[in-house]
Order: C-alpha cells, then sequence, then structure tokens
C-alpha cells in the first residue's frame, strides 16, 4: 500500500502552521486592521474649558469744554451792570444876558447807544428878569447828541432837543396880571465835550432856538455848560 495515509497527518500540520505564520505577519504590517476593545473612562470626566469672553474695549473718553450755564440771577445782575455802564446823569447851567437876564438849570439822565451816540430826557427850570420883573419857568426836554470828531482829549458834538415849557408872562401894561402858557422849543446846535475821565466829561454847547413863538423866552445864542458823569463802575 502506498504510504499517503501515513503523510496526510504531517501535511495537514504543515498547512496549518503556515496560515498562522501568514496571519501573524498581516496583522503586524497592517495594525487598524486589527480590531481592538474600546477603553472606557476612568475616573470623572475631565473639565471641558468654556471660552473666555472678550473684553469690549472702551473708547478713550473724549475732553469736552465744559458748558458754563449762567443762572438767573448772575444774568439778571450782568444785565443790570451793562445797563448801568450805558447810563449817565448830570445836568447843565444856562447863562444868557441881554433883553432877558436867564439862569437856567437843566439836569439829565443820559443812555448811550453807541460809544458816540447818546440819548436823554432832563428837566428845566428856569428864572430870568425882564424890566425889574422876576418870573419863573419850568418844563421838561428831550435831547440827542453825536460825538462827530475827536479833537485832542475832547470830541466836537452835534447836539438837538426838543423842549416843552411852561412859562410865566405879564401884561406889559398892568405887572400884576400874570398868566402861564405852555410852549414846544427845538433848538440844534454844535458844543465841544472834554474828556476828563473814563466816567465824567464836560460838556459847552451853544444852540439855536427855531421856534419864532413872540412869548419865547430864549434869545439866540443859548449857552450852556454842564458835568456827565457815569454811573457804571
Amino acid at each position: 500500500m502506498p504510504q499517503f495515509p501515513r503523510l496526510l497527518p504531517g501535511l495537514l500540520c504543515s498547512f496549518l502552521l503556515l496560515l498562522f505564520i501568514q496571519t501573524e505577519a498581516r496583522a503586524q504590517v497592517d495594525p487598524d486592521t486589527v480590531y481592538r476593545k474600546p477603553e472606557l473612562p476612568v475616573g470623572p470626566p475631565a473639565p471641558t474649558e468654556q471660552p473666555r469672553p472678550r473684553t469690549q474695549e472702551r473708547p478713550a473718553p473724549t475732553r469736552r469744554q465744559p458748558v458754563v450755564v449762567a443762572k438767573p440771577e448772575q444774568a439778571e445782575l450782568e444785565e443790570d451792570r451793562e445797563l448801568l455802564d450805558r447810563l449817565y446823569t448830570g445836568g447843565s447851567f444856562g447863562l444868557q444876558f441881554g433883553t432877558y437876564t436867564n439862569i437856567s438849570l437843566l439836569p439829565i439822565l443820559g443812555y448811550k447807544v453807541t460809544e458816540r451816540y447818546s440819548v436823554g430826557v432832563g428837566v428845566v427850570y428856569q428864572y430870568y428878569r425882564f424890566r425889574g420883573t422876576s418870573l419863573s419857568n419850568y418844563g421838561g426836554r428831550a435831547f440827542t447828541q453825536l460825538e462827530v470828531v475827536d479833537i485832542g482829549e475832547g470830541a466836537l458834538l452835534a447836539h438837538a432837543e426838543i423842549e416843552v415849557l411852561n412859562v410865566e408872562m405879564i401884561d406889559r401894561f398892568n405887572p400884576f396880571d400874570r398868566n402861564r402858557t405852555t410852549l414846544t422849543l427845538p433848538m440844534v446846535g454844535l458844543g465841544y465835550r472834554q474828556r476828563l475821565s473814563e466816567k465824567a466829561s464836560f460838556d459847552m454847547l451853544a444852540l439855536y432856538n427855531i421856534s419864532d413863538d413872540p412869548n419865547n423866552p430864549y434869545s439866540n445864542p443859548v449857552l450852556r455848560f454842564g458835568f456827565n458823569i457815569g454811573l457804571g463802575k
């Protein structure tokens, strides 16, 4: 009999050994094909790192100029001070000699619209003698003045005014018979203002009386001299 049955166990063992060697070689060449049992985590889970909040950068503050708001009391005080700086007082006196001897007192209150132009009001009182008879007149006036041009330490003045005067009259035939009447007397003229300080000045005026009323107590020219004093600081 042939010896094939005796050789069969040996061939089978050789085939199995060869198959095992090939399997191990494939496992070493491609490790990813080998199934691995997943490992379970041991211990508490690692804390997840949360993203930090982004801090918003604030713009650099811009410096603003302080706004000064005047209080009502302060605003009223400044307005009153400005008004006083524009107001001035004073007065003049008039001298006239001729047919009439006339002495006039004329206190005033003026307001400077600008540095050169002013307006004002005043009171008039006159005492005069005519042919041995004494009479008195009184009334009021409104005036305007303009410094036309500077001359040295002063200025040339243009002056205009209107005077409302209550005059006392007597009958030429009967000196004891007296009555009163009211006259409107416009006057214009020129003058010179001498500045004495920032607040004070001295005026000299030569005025022309335009009225042709026969009861007019003035004869031209009408000369007046007076002082002005500012009311502000």
